[in-house]
């Protein structure tokens, strides 16, 4: 018995170097689960810090998908550019911030101490937001040109409340 003890770390690397094509497809699922739930998690969980934004440039988006051209929005009443002014005034840097703050808290105590995942999940939270940013930006380019309309936050300043937050993160825990 003692021999089949013996074996077992010679199997385990032959088993690791063996290519199996039913485990990498296995992984390739898992992977695929993962990367589909924790975006679920973070856009359904935990919520949008700038939904009020998000909402007006559905809107946008959705009329532009109905044969609207971009310099015609702004002569929709739902979507002036007086109605996009008080929205984004909704959402100083000061504000957006503390709903950021409170989002990545929420993280937090969902996760406890998985410091990995929680790296993981606040990045993702990071990059769907910029992602919003950008593409409303976009938008905002596009719809009402020579506005002067944008928002008081920049992507800079979210991926730095970020940066710091997850440097905190790895300080506190070594």
């Amino acid at each position: 018995s003692s021999g089949i003890n013996a074996e077992w770390p010679l199997r385990g690397e032959l088993m690791k170097s063996m290519s199996l094509s039913c485990l990498s497809e296995l992984q390739r699922k898992a992977a695929k689960l993962y990367e589909t739930n924790l975006n679920e998690y973070v856009t359904v969980k935990l919520g949008n810090p700038i939904e009020k934004i998000s909402a007006f440039f559905l809107g946008v988006k959705q009329s532009l998908s109905s044969a609207v051209r971009p310099e015609e929005v702004g002569f929709q009443i739902n979507y002036s550019r007086s109605v996009l002014k008080s929205i984004i005034k909704q959402y100083p840097l000061k504000d957006v911030r503390r709903s950021i703050e409170n989002y990545l808290n929420k993280i937090e105590k969902h996760l406890c101490d998985e410091e990995d995942m929680y790296e993981r999940v606040g990045s993702t939270y990071c990059h769907s937001i910029l992602s919003q940013v950008t593409e409303y930006q976009g938008l905002m380019k596009s719809c009402y040109p020579d506005s002067g309309v944008q928002f008081e936050f920049r992507e800079e300043d979210i991926r730095r409340l970020f940066d710091v937050r997850i440097s905190q993160k790895k300080g506190s825990s070594v």
